[in-house]
């Protein structure tokens, strides 16, 4: 990637959460869960974040694939859930497999045919990004893929953010974050990073000195008001 400033605007999406369905985890627990599998779906989600977030602030970064891992087992273990070692296998491995949300797809098509450049932006690495978006059918809508795991940090840490910006050379200006997470949101903002928040929950944004750009309900309303508003 060219170092130069980016003339066209970045939009940078983050992946699980925003693009792709976390709560479908829950379905794919079911079986061997019952009427567990939600509840603990949402208890895992929150420990991988909370784990990342422990470890990055102690300095012991690992793969963002080992936090899930070891989440979901620390949840396992904390509920009293035994499950056999297929199982467990089944349910790691749904988390490489989940589906866009139902507005993820005409929302990038209707982005990408806008003067704009297209980033994929994660905790995770930039294999596990390539994999999880080829199988649901998105990773032709970007241009780039940028990984935390380049500097062995995780959103929210500053320095990610700026991360994405050398890589991209854009500047904060022309960089926007696409994200669903109230946190995610407040870390682009606290580098001075422009961000859409795709409000998809009832969280808020504890700090309005970071409250987002922008925000939607959908990427297809994104879609629309970029197209109408587009700095």
């Amino acid at each position: 990637m060219t170092t130069e400033k980016a003339l066209r605007p970045v939009l940078a999406f983050d992946v699980y959460g925003t693009l792709l369905d976390t709560g479908a985890l829950a379905d794919m627990m079911r079986d061997a869960l019952g009427d567990q599998a939600e509840a603990v779906s949402e208890a895992w989600r929150a420990r991988q974040l909370n784990l990342a977030f422990r470890r990055g602030l102690m300095g012991r970064y690992v793969d963002f694939a080992l936090c899930t891992q070891d989440a979901l087992d620390a949840v396992l273990k904390e509920g009293g859930h035994h499950l056999d070692e297929a199982q467990r296998k089944a349910i790691l491995k749904g988390y490489g497999t989940l589906p866009p949300h139902s507005d993820t797809l005409a929302g990038l098509k209707a982005l990408r045919a806008q003067d704009v450049t297209m980033v994929a932006f994660s905790n995770g690495t930039a294999d596990a990004m390539r994999n999880v978006l080829t199988q649901a059918g998105l990773i032709d809508q970007f241009d780039a893929l940028v990984s935390v795991d380049d500097i062995k940090r995780f959103k929210p840490d500053p320095q990610v953010y700026l991360h994405l910006m050398r890589t991209m050379g854009s500047s904060p200006d022309t960089t926007w974050l696409v994200s669903s997470n109230a946190w995610d949101i407040q870390g682009a903002r606290h580098v001075g990073l422009n961000a859409a928040w795709v409000h998809r929950d009832c969280s808020v944004i504890e700090d309005e000195a970071l409250a987002p750009t922008h925000t939607v309900d959908s990427l297809e309303a994104l879609a629309t008001w970029w197209s109408q508003c587009a700095p």
